[in-house]
């Protein structure tokens, strides 16, 4: 931890279309002296990186550190006061400050609230970037290694985690998100992802950050899931990556650990059996969905009892923040594939179908020593 000063610095990152939204967020926090920065190129083809490089160059003079935010982002309730505690307790590493519901960080978040933890790693394919805050001097590196090492039609958020693993710089997020994400129309194509909501929202008072925050670590294998195909992966840890993992097979990972698919099925008609609203939930959801989302639930609870190496036993599937960020997971999962206006009904129903299927997961790792 650093015992030194905190100076902040900001920027709005933005199109020409939206400046007004830009000011708007920018004018909420008149203490930075936001600075917006609008796509130079408006017209060229639609891409964040050209006004990233301008944003994240805006560092002033005197800052130890550099917050950017999206046009779209929406900061949480008492944002920068929990920014600074989040900065002061973790000054050398980049700090995204949102996580997408169904990113693979999304499920180190539900894994480090279970375990009580307060950060957790980034470990998306890129860097998470609705909201993010670098050491001053890492963001003013940004512009020229753009411009020395980066093909131009790159994404920013893969363009930023290139340059931070280059640079060997931690990427962490706080557990209860600091942001959320609009819902407004992406000027670069993203509507087609569905709604993309926080992977873990709580109010300031449900999650204190300690002076000393725990950090989540250790973490090898998570979950994911294919909202695009509809699957069940599992993300293996691979070195040769720049992101450090490699998506695989949840079935096959967990066949690996002795537990079949048939097993798995049995306990989800079991469950079902017991679901308020089944009737509802499954003319809405297929069976196939609801399989896979069983399937990455299950997944997520032996992997979250195996890391605790006491088969679950000091696991927290019910407090607030535990609860907020294991609601978002079947949401996230379905958000394209079922229409908005069912979203809230079935997502409700389905969570209860995901605490099941997390303890059934968390049932099937034995006890260590």
């Amino acid at each position: 931890m650093t015992t030194a000063p905190i100076r902040l610095s900001a920027a709005v990152m933005s199109h020409p279309k939206r400046a007004a939204a830009a000011h708007a967020l920018a004018a909420r926090f008149p203490e930075l002296n936001v600075q917006v920065a609008l796509d130079p190129e408006p017209d060229g083809p639609p891409s964040a990186l050209r006004s990233a490089r301008l944003a994240w160059a805006a560092v002033a003079p005197d800052a130890t550190h550099h917050l950017v935010l999206q046009d779209d982002a929406l900061p949480a309730d008492n944002f920068l006061e929990r920014l600074h505690a989040l900065i002061v307790a973790q000054p050398e590493a980049a700090l995204s400050l949102f996580a997408e519901w169904c990113s693979r960080t999304s499920y180190a978040v539900r894994i480090a609230a279970m375990h009580g933890h307060h950060l957790a790693p980034v470990i998306d394919s890129y860097v998470p970037c609705q909201a993010l805050v670098l050491p001053a001097e890492t963001a003013r590196g940004f512009d020229a290694y753009v411009e020395a090492k980066v093909d131009k039609s790159t994404e920013d958020d893969v363009a930023l985690l290139h340059y931070l693993a280059d640079r060997g710089i931690s990427r962490l997020i706080p557990v209860a998100n600091l942001a959320d994400h609009d819902t407004d129309v992406s000027l670069v194509g993203n509507n087609v992802h569905g709604l993309r909501t926080s992977a873990c929202l709580v109010p300031a008072h449900l999650a204190p950050l300690p002076a000393v925050p725990s950090v989540l670590t250790g973490l090898g294998t998570v979950p994911c899931y294919d909202f695009w195909g509809q699957y069940a992966d599992a993300c293996i840890i691979d070195p040769a990556s720049v992101d450090g993992r490699v998506r695989s097979s949840a079935r096959v990972f967990l066949l690996e650990q002795g537990i079949t698919e048939g097993e798995m099925a049995t306990e989800l008609q079991a469950a079902l059996g017991r679901l308020p609203g089944r009737a509802f939930l499954t003319d809405r959801v297929s069976d196939i969905v609801l399989t896979e989302v069983w399937i990455v639930s299950y997944l997520l609870g032996f992997l979250a009892a195996d890391l605790d190496g006491r088969g679950g036993a000091s696991l927290d599937l019910t407090g607030p923040v535990a609860s907020a960020a294991l609601a978002s997971l079947a949401p996230g999962a379905i958000r394209r594939i079922v229409p908005v206006r069912w979203l809230p009904a079935v997502g409700e129903l389905l969570t209860l179908l995901v605490l099941d299927g997390v303890r059934a997961g968390m049932a099937r790792v034995p006890v260590r020593g």
